[in-house]
């Protein structure tokens, strides 16, 4: 593996604790807004313009923020020097699902540098991952150049993850249950690795750079190969539940005379709205989340309209109950559902606002995704990312450049 990074030295300060917030409230509102004038940080901190300039200093120094000269205002004044995230500074992020392991390179402030999907003959299994996690970082580290730093690895998990043990309690998709994944890609990389459920980190993905930025209550869902996921964020915070177990929505039981699903009970929301309900009736196999909207517009049948309104149905019909019970500003649509919901938002949206408790059906937005498929490397990023956002100073980073970061 690489090699920490030398020594980032920063200016000392008789209250540590004080100057470390500070420093991760700079860094942290650059690295979400993709960049910021120095006056710009001065009014969103409330912080006085000198000990922006040295904090701002110190993020230079350090390696995590660039500075450039100030754009041309045309007004009175010093223009602000504009500041922006160090490019060089990248997280790997990983999601299995049934076709395959999806990875990709993630740069700070979120910009999505590489993604590369690698398909496995079967369900790909724990070992699978973790032998092309570490192919994924031998194979992509010259395409990087030589002072480009790593944080670590995210992982994003289709399935119920332990947060507290580090293991996939089940996934029951892929065919896992109490997987110590963050113990088996460890012991091909030696980077620091975290784990999360999809959904969560699409949510989190989605309130930082998406379609939920600018509010704190927020319900996201997403459909995929690997049924329907959920989070939520209500008042600013992720809701986790116990051990990182909640928001499991797509188990919501909506239809007790409905299907078998895969997790053993009869009548799922994801049973309801499933995508490979769609490829039946569409006659098509196989055809990708990103070429959905293709399919809907392009291969109206009678029997494939009468599929995608059964199902807009069914989403309405769970969302207006997520109205009655979180009482989310926005409802986010992602993957087959964001596709769904492209193809049917009149009759969708007419449906939530007639079944949801007045006023939650009047006043929700439903929107889709705005981030698509790079929502969930961009959530999956953000999980390695925040140990550095929150301790710039003493997170190491570790070097790629020429050598990956793996075990020899």
């Amino acid at each position: 593996m690489g090699e920490m990074v030398s020594e980032r030295t920063v200016r000392g300060s008789r209250n540590e604790e004080t100057r470390r917030r500070n420093l991760s409230l700079v860094l942290a509102a650059v690295h979400t807004a993709g960049e910021l004038t120095r006056a710009d940080l001065t009014r969103l901190s409330g912080l006085n313009r000198s000990t922006v300039g040295a904090l701002v200093g110190d993020l230079v120094n350090a390696g995590l923020l660039v500075e450039t000269e100030p754009r041309s205002t045309h007004q009175a004044g010093r223009p602000s020097p504009v500041v922006r995230p160090n490019s060089g500074i990248v997280a790997v992020s990983v999601n299995p699902d049934v076709s395959g392991v999806v990875f990709a390179v993630v740069g700070l402030g979120g910009e999505v540098r590489l993604r590369e999907t690698i398909l496995t003959p079967g369900h790909p299994t724990p070992e699978d991952t973790a032998l092309l996690t570490r192919d994924f970082l031998r194979t992509v580290a010259s395409q990087f150049p030589p002072h480009t730093r790593v944080v670590g690895v995210g992982v994003a998990i289709p399935g119920i993850v332990d947060e507290q043990n580090n293991t996939v309690k089940a996934a029951a998709h892929l065919e896992w249950a109490d997987v110590p994944l963050v113990e088996l890609i460890g012991q091909e990389v030696t980077l620091p690795v975290r784990m999360a459920n999809d959904a969560t980190l699409g949510v989190m993905a989605e309130s930082m750079f998406g379609a939920g930025a600018g509010f704190d209550d927020v319900v996201y869902l997403n459909g995929s190969v690997s049924g329907l996921g959920g989070g939520v964020m209500s008042g600013g915070h992720l809701v986790k539940g116990v051990r990182g177990f909640a928001a499991e929505l797509g188990h919501i039981l909506t239809n007790p005379q409905g299907a078998l699903c895969v997790c053993k009970r009869v009548g799922c929301w994801e049973t309801e709205v499933n995508i490979q309900r769609v490829w039946s009736v569409a006659g098509e196999g196989h055809v990708a989340i990103d070429d959905l909207d293709r399919l809907y517009a392009q291969r109206s049948t009678a029997a494939l309209d009468a599929e995608l309104d059964r199902q807009g149905d069914a989403l309405a019909a769970g969302i207006a109950s997520l109205l009655n019970i979180f009482a989310p500003a926005r409802v986010i649509l992602g993957g087959h559902v964001g596709a769904l919901f492209e193809a049917r938002s009149e009759r969708i949206r007419d449906a939530v606002t007639a079944q949801a408790l007045t006023p939650h059906g009047d006043e929700v937005s439903l929107v889709r995704n705005a981030l698509r498929e790079r929502m969930v490397p961009i959530g999956a990023a953000q999980l390695a990312f925040e140990p550095l956002l929150n301790d710039p100073v003493n997170t190491p980073l570790f070097a790629w450049g020429s050598r990956p970061c793996v075990v020899a």
